[in-house]
């Protein structure tokens, strides 16, 4: 019968909690990616309405208070927001 060895136990789990962690924001890292195109997009599209002679200046004015908005949310020391936050917050 084998016996225990308590060293290469304690690696083992160390070792399955270093892994673990690393998915975990590696996991956390990607949601946030995940929006930042569709984020960066819409900021785009904001920001096409403001400089557009097209656009009535209700919707100019509307588009940048959103594009405020957002650099507010970004700029927040207090709070760190992430893309899909700023995201959901522009829109909701």
């Amino acid at each position: 019968m084998a016996k225990f060895d308590f060293s290469k136990a304690l690696k083992l789990v160390s070792v399955a909690l270093v892994a673990s962690s690393a998915f975990t924001v590696s996991a956390a890292e990607r949601e946030a990616d995940d929006c930042t195109p569709r984020l960066e997009k819409y900021l785009q599209t904001l920001r096409d309405n403001v400089s557009s002679d097209y656009i009535s200046p209700r919707q100019k004015e509307a588009s940048q208070k959103l594009l405020d908005k957002a650099a507010r949310l970004k700029a927040n020391t207090e709070y760190h927001y992430t893309d899909c936050a700023v995201f959901d917050k522009l829109l909701f």
